[in-house]
């Protein structure tokens, strides 16, 4: 019986992982298609009409879960999801597949297992989601140094920003996967009719991108001024690139310490084995006669 309980919950939390997935996007496109094709239709009205998508809403608009998402919701939108995409994830993999996973923990392998088995499920998914957002901010915190080499080169060849962001954003996507989402969104702002300002704004809004945001610092300043940027951006080039070389330095110092951890907890041991080996046996040798 608790094995096929234990099947149900696994099987209902691969469900509840297609639906939220793969059929959900699908589902809140087709209904935004719809209301777009209805002429009754208000600008009130929801973009996500499906159900599990409300009820994502609510949760993370509630006093219950609104300082968790908050920082979930913050790593999602570095990883370039929307905030109905964010909401329906974190609806997923904080609350539903842990929910899922707490039942057929402690049906299957009793309390103490179950209560260990339910920290488990509340904490992996959300240090995995925060690791994730760190690492897209590393990987477009490097992204932003192939960036301003970019716009250096367009702008010196006398293209405007606006131009020299909708150019690297088609053509440059295969060397910056990461930041092309923010370019996208920046350019779907300049074309929807929003100030440069407010848009660069916008694209440097993230504070753990700090190359980023120094290059939409400086696009600001010479928007405002009119002076040049090649000079500011081979300084911006530069500072970025000293600070990726010592934090390189000190991530090869870590694994230097960590395989000296290795080889105290593997090799010695075998060493006191191969040296004090004999001796161990030539002590017990005399003692057992």
């Amino acid at each position: 019986m608790t094995e096929a309980l234990f099947l149900l919950a696994l099987l209902l939390a691969l469900l509840a992982t297609w639906v939220g997935l793969y059929m959900t996007p699908r589902w809140i496109r087709r209904a935004r298609v719809l209301r777009r094709l209805d002429p009754g239709a208000t600008d009130t009205d929801d973009d996500a009409q499906f159900w599990l998508s409300r009820w994502a809403r609510r949760l993370t608009e509630s006093s219950l879960a609104r300082e968790d998402y908050r920082e979930i919701g913050e790593a999602f939108h570095v990883t370039g999801r929307s905030p109905e995409r964010a909401q329906m994830l974190y609806l997923l993999f904080c609350w539903l597949v842990p929910a899922l996973v707490i039942v057929a923990g402690f049906m299957v392998f009793g309390v103490l297992p179950g209560m260990l088995i339910a920290a488990a499920a509340f904490l992996v998914p959300r240090r995995t989601i925060r690791s994730l957002g760190h690492k897209a901010e590393q990987q477009q915190n490097l992204e932003a140094i192939e960036l301003c080499h970019l716009t250096r080169m367009l702008m010196e060849a006398g293209l405007s920003l606006e131009r020299v962001l909708r150019l690297i954003a088609v053509q440059g996507r295969p060397l910056l996967p990461a930041l092309s989402v923010r370019l996208d969104r920046f350019n779907r702002l300049m074309e929807s009719g929003a100030e440069r300002s407010l848009a660069l704004d916008e694209l440097g809004e993230n504070r753990n991108i700090p190359v980023l945001r120094s290059y939409v610092i400086l696009m600001k300043q010479s928007s405002q001024v009119g002076a040049a940027v090649s000079q500011s951006l081979d300084q911006i080039i530069d500072e970025a690139q000293k600070m990726e070389r010592h934090r390189i330095s000190e991530q090869t110092n870590k694994i230097g310490a960590k395989m000296t951890v290795i080889m105290m907890a593997f090799m010695l041991p075998a060493l006191f084995i191969l040296i004090g080996g004999p001796a161990m046996v030539s002590i017990a040798d005399s003692l057992s006669r």
